[in-house]
This record gives C-alpha cells, structure tokens and sequence, in this order.
C-alpha cells in the first residue's frame, strides 16, 4: 500500500487530497485546505511556505509519495506531429523541431515531452518547456519546510488525468475548465488524445479587485461580500428577489465574469479556428465556478453547454464524505492521480529533469552534512536572536491586549472590578468569572424579553405598531410624532397616527403602505398640510384595527 499526497499549491490556499493506491485499486480518502492570508506586509513568497507548513503539520500529513504540479503561467507548450512514430527518433527530433522557436538558450531550459497518440495519420507528441530559475524557486519554496516531491507536473495540464472517468463522445472535443483564485485552467480533449491547454491569468480574485473598485472598499470586505451575495444575474434569473444593494453588487459580479468569459471564449475559437473541431461541452470546476449560475451565464455567452465537474458521480474511487468539497478539489484530485497506477491515460510530463531530478541516493547529501550543519547551525544562532526579540515583544503585546481586555470587563461589570481589586488574580480565572457573569446577564435578559414576548403577544397596539413596521418601505421616511390606540371591548381598537413627513408624495407612500397591514383596515387621512415655517407635511392618519381572524371571519 503506498500513501499518495497531491499538492495543489494556489494563490487563494493550499489543497492536498491523499490517495491510497494499492496494486491494482486506490480510494481518494482526504482532503485538506489551508486559506493562505492576504498579508499586505509580508511577501507571498514567505506566506505561502508558511501556510503549507501548517497544512502538513496540523493534520499529521506523512506520504510515501508527493505529486504537486507548477503553475502553468510559467510553462510554455507546443504540440509538435512526426510522419514516424518510434518513441526514439522522436524524442530526438523534439530539441531540433523547437530550437528556433524558443527565445531562450535550450541550456536555461527545462524540457520535457510525451507522445499523445495518432491524429490525422500523424504522432502527436506534447512538449513542455520552463526556465530552470523558474523550477529552481518552485522547488526551493518546498525544500524550505521540508517537502521534496517526487514529481512536478504542471498544473492545467494535470486536468487531462482526469479525462478517463468524464463521458465524453467518439470524435467529438471536450474542455475541463478550472476557474480558479488568479488563473482559468483549460484543457481541451478529443477522443482522448489532449489537443490544448493553457492557464489564463483571470480567475475569483479579478472579481474580487474589480468590486473593490467599484464599491470602494479595501480587498478582504469586497472578498466577503462576493462570497456572500455569489451570485450572476442571467436572462432567466434577473435578481428581482434580491434587495438593491445585493442585486447591485450581483451586477457587478456578472460584468466582472464576462471579462473571464470573454477570454476564454477568445481561447475556444482560436482552438476551433486552427482546429476545425468545435467545442461539445465545457466540465467546470473550481473555487469561482461555485458562483449562483456562473455555469449558466458562461453557457449563455459562449454557447456551449456547460455543467460542473461532478467527480464523485464518476467512476473515481473517492471517500463519500467528500462530496461536497468537489468544486474545489478538481484539481489536486487531477495532480494526485498522476502518480496512481490503475490510470491508463494521463500526463507523463514530470520537470523533476537533470540538475532537479529526484534524488534516491543521499550519499552526496550526507558527505556535505559537515558544512550544512555547521551552516544551519549559524542560522539557528540568528533565528535565536530574532525569536527572542518577538518572544519578548508578543508577550508585552499579549499583556497589552489583557489589560484591555480587563478594562472593557470592568467597565461592563464594576462588582468585578471590586472583586479583582488586587493584580494577583491570574487572567483566566478573571476571564472565566467574566463569561460567567456575561452569560448570566444574558439569559437574564432573554428570558425578560420571552416574557415580555409572550404576556404582550395578543396586544392590539403592539401587534399593529409591528405589522406598520414591517411593511414600511425602506425607502419612505416618515417621523411618527404621535401613535393613539384605543381598544374596543370587542378586542378591536382604533388608531390615530400623526406622522411628518418631506412632500405629499411621501405621506401618500405610508398610507399605501398601511393598507397592506393585515390587521389595519378602513384607513383615513383626517388631515394634511404642511408644518407653519417649515417644508414639512403634517398629516393625521386614522385606522381601524381588526385581528387577522375576526377580518377573515368578516369578509367571510
């Protein structure tokens, strides 16, 4: 049995799903995530290491086995067809056909290439290349807390391992869209044989900046709100259900799609222009495709069908517990099954090549362990000097934080502060006594309110006075400056409202929002007129008041 991590490294968290793969089955059997902070302060490139760092620390994550993938910004392709076919020449005739077309010294490069299969009575080989600098970090940033995976794929392309277990019809193209937190992965198939793929610098963070922009509010408040709204306006869902601010912020959420939309559509038909193959149906994942329609609204644009990458409705062998993360573990799902055994078709592309091939053998690593040490050592000696320096600061800091704390407590609670006159007390005993005495004061309350609740539940005055409230339009301004109620012994009872108000117009909004009241009916305007010295209008406004029952025994 061997223990499998696929390690999805984002811009929005780090994601790690663990495969059990035996001889000749696997089960995807956990999945992990770790939101990585936006910290304006301090540099990703130490934020990110962190936060995988405590991903594999919190959950104990140990595997025979790590796969994780480079981000396919820093990728370049190409597929290349070859009138032969034996695996040799090609893999030969791969530096010669690519030499020109690249901007780089083939030396600064890292490639590497696999052979797709037969179109068009041609071999189809792909050819991926990065710069070593490039790999060089990616793989840095691991080695730093630890990890050294024994194969780096590239992120969009890792999409094609996941081809074998989506329905997809003989002869005809298939795309896997992963919108994600900075980038669009697309990978386009067609009788399993990959024809593209490409990342797309657009993902959930553009709409994130762009309703920043527009409601002029700091990055992690536009963040929350478009998580809570989540929602694109279609022509078969306009909002009307929505309250204006959201529908507002809906719009602005459908703008900002199309600009992810509208370039994808522009990669689809330049696939269909020099393909000459259509695009059948488009499989959705990721973070932002959760979005309320986005799959409809992307559908509507481009007009392909459109629908989420159901993976745990396939044939994949996953943990049922799982099911409703799918949407954000296509990916490290589609990493991971690179290194399980049972997948026939699937990238072989591993970047792990000559000065950064996996090493097996440690001799070497142990014949410098004498000069690591010793620089480890050196470091350790500055890392105690810098820890020292926080330790010091976080505990005047922490100490800060608990005297406010105290303050706020005894300013709420004074008998506390008698209490725990003398500094002697330790913090958490007086922070037990203060939740406990909060907590008390609070069911207090509440049971003072369900008791107001429940003897004033039959008030004609309050039940009126609630149902005025409720359908008051948000909009429509009114200054209630006197509310008469008189009961009947009937149990119904007469109302005399004044209220003051900015025009005519406004008195007329709060009559008719009074008729809407169940329990008000016979509505009067007595009188009107506006306020000597002033623009305002004075209006009189008289109901009777009727309890739902007896006015539907009545109309009865």
């Amino acid at each position: 049995m061997q223990k499998i991590i696929g390690l999805d490294i984002g811009s929005f968290s780090i994601k790690a799903v663990e495969i059990i793969n035996r001889y000749s089955s696997y089960e995807i059997s956990n999945f992990y995530e770790n939101v990585i902070p936006q910290i304006d302060e301090i540099s990703p490139d130490l934020v990110i290491p962190a936060c995988m760092e405590q991903l594999f620390h919190e959950n104990d994550l140990k595997a025979d086995r790590i796969v994780t993938a480079m981000p396919g910004q820093y990728i370049s392709s190409r597929i290349l067809p070859f009138s032969f076919s034996d695996p040799h020449k090609i893999a030969a005739a791969v530096y010669a056909e690519i030499e020109d077309a690249v901007p780089f010294n083939l030396d600064d490069m890292i490639v590497d290439h696999q052979i797709l299969g037969q179109t068009n009575g041609k071999t189809v080989a792909l050819v991926v290349m990065t710069r070593k600098n490039f790999l060089g970090s990616f793989l840095d940033h691991l080695h730093k807390i630890d990890i050294d995976p024994k194969l780096v794929d590239v992120d969009s392309l890792a999409f094609y391992n996941l081809c074998p277990y989506l329905e997809m019809e003989e002869g005809k193209c298939y795309g896997l869209v992963d919108v994600g937190h900075e980038k669009t992965s697309v990978c386009l198939v067609q009788d399993g044989v990959l024809r593209m793929f490409r990342s797309i610098n657009l993902g959930g963070r553009y709409i994130t900046e762009f309703l920043a922009r527009d409601l002029e509010v700091g990055f992690n408040e536009a963040q929350r709100i478009k998580h809570r709204v989540s929602r694109v306006l279609t022509d078969q869902d306009q909002g009307l259900d929505m309250d204006p601010a959201d529908r507002t912020v809906a719009d602005r959420i459908t703008i900002a799609s199309n600009t992810i939309v509208k370039e994808l559509g522009r990669t689809l038909y330049a696939f269909k222009t020099w393909e000459k193959s259509p695009i059948e149906k488009i499989y959705l994942s990721g973070g932002t495709s959760v979005i309320r329609h986005f799959d409809q609204h992307l559908s509507n644009i481009l007009e392909v069908r459109t629908s989420p990458n159901r993976l745990e409705k396939s044939d994949l062998k996953i943990n049922p517990e799982l099911s409703s993360q799918m949407s954000s573990m296509s990916q490290s799902i589609a990493i991971g099954l690179r290194a399980v055994r049972a997948i026939k078709r699937h990238s072989q592309i591993n970047l792990r090549k000559g000065d950064f091939a996996y090493v097996t053998d440690y001799e070497s690593v142990f014949r410098a362990g004498g000069t690591i040490f010793r620089v480890i050592a050196f470091a350790l000696i500055l890392l105690s000097f810098s820890y020292t320096a926080k330790y010091f600061s976080y505990k005047r800091q922490i100490a800060d934080l608990q005297n406010l704390y105290k303050k706020e407590l005894f300013a709420a609670i004074p008998e506390l502060k008698k209490k725990f006159r003398s500094d002697r007390y330790d913090f958490r005993i007086i922070r037990r006594d203060g939740e406990t005495e909060l907590k008390d004061r609070i069911d207090k309350f509440r049971t003072a309110v369900d008791s107001f609740l429940e003897l004033n539940s039959d008030s004609g005055s309050l039940v009126a006075l609630e149902g005025i409230s409720e359908h008051l339009p948000k909009d429509v301004e009114v200054n209630v400056v006197e509310y008469r109620y008189e009961t009947k012994q009937d149990g119904t009872g007469k109302i005399r409202l004044r209220v003051e108000a900015d025009s005519y117009d406004t008195i007329a909004k709060f009559e008719q929002s009074l008729r809407d009241v169940p329990v008000l009916q016979d509505i009067t305007e007595k009188s009107s007129e506006a306020k000597p010295g002033s623009d305002i209008i004075v209006a009189v406004v008289e109901a009777e008041y009727m309890p739902s029952a007896m006015k539907k025994a009545a109309s009865e």
